[in-house]
């Protein structure tokens, strides 16, 4: 063949390859705080191990004395861990500098308290997450959990203070030093993995649970991504095994299939990541006896529970997981279509499980080198701004001049909705119309039960839309469809929410004509409110209109970007 002819195959061939865009990454050593327990050799050893293997620089290492038990209450969390790096990093003026706080072994990692929905027991990692937010503006709420703002955030977009107020937390442990070492070595030979490998996804059913929901959107996410097996379990027997796994998702023992004795056979890749939907995965990493067996009654619990732990995996060969100090709730667990596909494709371990995690405050325990990836990815590393002192500086200048709104922002920001609503009342007293944004607010507080009460008193002789919206929504919270009609109804509705709240009151009161009619319109208005569907759904399945309703579901269960839509569309 001529050679003209061979390099133009060659040409062709290059460019009919599809593109591999690189993630960017501002992270880098120079932005990673280790913090190691001085009264534990193993912390100082695994530290320096870490340090040489990542070149970090020596002003980054910050030796703290502090108990080496693992549970602590918060005054000792405060006094040992949190007011020590605050101090630390105000000191040297790195609030924006440091991205990562990257925590050694036998640095302690729960918090003890009251453990329930609104309890302020919680991981060590992530209550120092929101240490940026508390130095910028004060204490946050602790009972309960608080929003996490990089939580689904763009794929594509670098994790930055310029737009996110908090701290990424991982941390190195395991069993044993050696456990605790291999995490090190595996992460920084993750950069030699490559394709192919297995995205292992065990579900207990098919998508219908939401924690099954979030593994069957990962595997449509991924399902056609270049070089990546899928083994998924749906609604087959549980997996205890799979070669060159870079991806391991279940149930863990909540699964009723998932082997007592623990064993499992998967052969991890460097820089494979995990996450299992147990609630207490993270409670201790003391190894339990060789032949401990899971769910096998109160005479056999292990450190306080009958549940599996992340410690094994870690053993096992996993180079990052996810778990629980206490219980989390599934919702607060790291959601598989926003973790996989992100490192997959380029992300730093860190980022990753971030951008998965919907609460901070709470429950979870990251481990892994937060520097671990495998997918292609650009370094970025653009010059420091303050972003912690403008920040602050508008702070105060908000106080100065009583600028309500941006106060009850932050109030809000905080997990303070009394002092938000005092501030909103300000507001509300200085202008006859209140902006749209404080509105955004009350919907806020209206979610909190305890406030229900006072934001419908505070709307009263409020006619503009936006209070009306707020109103109805807290009555069809409580099923007064009837009331939160009657609301709708005061004024000419005009908005896509308006429209869409009375026609789920009409479904309610079983005028589904009437409903589909307005949510149709709605829809109309505001074509990606993809929220508005699964009542469109319900309303002409109501109507009898079954294909078209058939048609919706369909539509629905195709899209993983919407798994948190797919149990309102359950028959």
């Amino acid at each position: 063949m001529p050679k003209l002819k061979i390099w133009l195959v060659i040409f062709f061939l290059i460019i009919s390859v599809p593109r591999v865009f690189a993630l960017k990454t501002h992270l880098t050593p120079e932005r990673i705080l280790v913090v190691v327990n001085t009264k534990s050799p193993k912390s100082k050893r695994v530290a320096a191990f870490y340090q040489k293997a990542r070149q970090i620089p020596a002003e980054n290492m910050l030796y703290l004395p502090m108990p080496t038990r693992e549970e602590i209450t918060r005054p000792f969390y405060l006094k040992f861990i949190e007011t020590p790096i605050r101090k630390f990093l105000e000191k040297k003026a790195w609030q924006d500098k440091i991205l990562v706080i990257l925590l050694m072994p036998d640095v302690p990692h729960k918090i003890a308290g009251k453990v329930a929905k609104n309890g302020d027991a919680a991981s060590v990692d992530s209550e120092l997450t929101l240490l940026y937010r508390k130095m910028l503006f004060g204490p946050y709420r602790k009972d309960g959990w608080l929003p996490n703002p990089y939580f689904q955030s763009p794929i594509d977009e670098p994790f930055e203070h310029d737009r996110y107020d908090i701290y990424l937390v991982t941390r190195i442990d395991g069993y044993t030093e050696k456990d605790s070492l291999a995490l090190i070595k595996r992460a920084t030979a993750a950069k030699k993995t490559h394709p192919p490998y297995t995205l292992v996804l065990d579900a207990k059913d098919g998508p219908a649970r939401p924690g099954d929901n979030w593994l069957h959107a990962a595997y449509l996410l991924l399902k056609d991504f270049p070089g990546l097996k899928i083994e998924a379990s749906f609604n087959r027997a549980f997996l205890v095994s799979g070669e060159r796994v870079i991806g391991y998702a279940s149930w863990g023992s909540n699964d009723p299939n998932y082997p007592k004795d623990r064993k499992l056979y998967f052969k991890f890749l460097p820089g494979a990541i995990g996450v299992t939907f147990v609630s207490t995965s993270a409670r201790t990493f003391i190894e339990p006896p060789r032949h401990w067996q899971v769910n096998r009654g109160r005479k056999y619990f292990f450190q306080g529970s009958p549940q599996s732990l992340i410690g094994d995996l870690v053993r096992l060969g996993i180079t990052g997981i996810s778990g629980n100090a206490y219980e989390p709730y599934l919702s607060a667990c790291a959601r598989p279509h926003l973790l996989f596909p992100a490192y997959i494709k380029g992300k730093t371990l860190a980022e990753a499980y971030y951008r998965s995690l919907a609460y901070l405050s709470w429950q979870t325990v990251v481990l892994g080198d937060p520097l671990a990836s495998i997918g292609p990815r650009e370094v970025e590393r653009p010059p420091l701004e303050n972003w912690f002192v403008k920040r602050k500086e508008a702070y105060q200048e908000a106080k100065k001049s009583k600028d309500y709104l941006l106060l009850a922002k932050i109030e809000m920001h905080l997990g303070w909705p009394e002092k938000a609503l005092k501030y909103l009342k300000k507001l509300k007293e200085e202008k006859e119309t209140l902006p749209p944004q404080a509105y955004y607010l009350l919907l806020a507080m209206a979610r909190q039960k305890d406030f229900e009460r006072r934001v419908i008193d505070f709307l009263k002789y409020d006619s503009n839309e936006n209070a009306k919206i707020v109103e109805a929504f807290i009555y069809i919270k409580h099923k007064r469809y009837a009331w939160a009609e009657k609301v709708l109804l005061e004024t000419p509705l005009k908005t896509p929410d308006a429209l869409f709240l009375l026609g789920k009151v009409k479904l309610a009161l079983k005028d589904c004509e009437s409903a589909v009619n307005l949510i149709e319109k709605a829809i109309a208005l505001k074509p990606n409110a993809w929220g508005f569907y699964p009542d469109l759904y319900r309303a002409l399945k109501a109507c009898g209109q079954k294909e078209r309703a058939e048609k919706i579901k369909t539509k629905l269960l195709q899209m993983p970007s919407l798994a948190e839509l797919w149990p309102e569309l359950k028959n």
